[in-house]
């Protein structure tokens, strides 16, 4: 019986292998984070959410709700890193990255940078537009902001764009404790960008978590679609002659 089930035991794992383990992790984690959103917005659609009032008033003074906690300097501090997500940065990142790619040699993952940040954009925008959900009123905002709330721009921006960045670099690097550790800083820029939303009073935290987990679950679509272009030639790992880092 212990035969039988190591030889399983080994099938499986040469099954799986066979079909890539890495990708199906990764595809398994997208639809995951797509029924996170889908969950946190049939939840929105259906009224307010407590817990939403409860975590913005506890940002806030408790004598005077136009102030945020930890005073003007730490305000100061949060605005300049909700800018992460703003669309001018982005623009700007983007440009300078775009740049980088083509003088590298990279036209196709210069064009998988493009489909990234402009597919976020407008499905984030038409998002806005269906669910139409008004700015948190409940606390005086910190920062102006217009647009519908649901789900947040800036968070579902930089949830795509910086784990894009820190996928594409990492192909150019053998050692997968530095790729973990760009993969592990795009994704903490995109929740700490997330949580100045918060702060500043401009979404709900439902908003955030929406935009997160469409932000992650479209530079996983992305990068899923990039690493299967890359294997087969499409989108190039390194320019021509380019070294790759080996391994500590």
């Amino acid at each position: 019986m212990d035969v039988v089930s190591a030889s399983f035991a080994r099938r499986l794992l040469d099954w799986l292998r066979a079909r890539d383990l890495e990708l199906m992790g990764l595809g398994t984690l997208f639809f995951a984070l797509v029924l996170g959103f889908f969950r946190i917005a049939d939840r929105v659609q259906r009224g307010p959410l407590s817990i939403d009032e409860r975590i913005l008033m506890s940002l806030r003074e408790p004598g005077d709700l136009a102030v945020g906690i930890g005073g003007e300097h730490f305000q100061g501090m949060v605005r300049d890193v909700t800018s992460l997500g703003s669309g001018t940065l982005t623009v700007l990142f983007t440009v300078g990255l775009l740049g980088y790619l083509l003088l590298t040699k990279r036209p196709a993952a210069a064009l998988y940078v493009v489909i990234a940040v402009i597919g976020c954009w407008l499905l984030n925008d038409l998002l806005k537009d269906y669910f139409a959900r008004a700015r948190p009123t409940i606390v005086p905002h910190l920062m102006g902001a217009s647009d519908p709330s649901f789900p947040s721009g800036h968070t579902m921006i930089s949830a795509t764009f910086y784990p894009t960045i820190a996928e594409l670099f990492g192909r150019l690097i053998q050692r997968r404790r530095l790729r973990f550790y760009l993969l592990g800083l795009g994704v903490f820029v995109a929740a700490l960008v997330g949580f100045t939303r918060i702060y500043l009073g401009v979404h709900y935290p439902s908003d955030v978590a929406a935009g997160l987990c469409l932000g992650f679950s479209w530079a996983l679509l992305i990068g899923i679609v990039g690493r299967l272009l890359q294997r087969r030639g499409v989108v190039e790992s390194r320019a021509e002659g380019e070294p790759l880092e080996s391994p500590a």
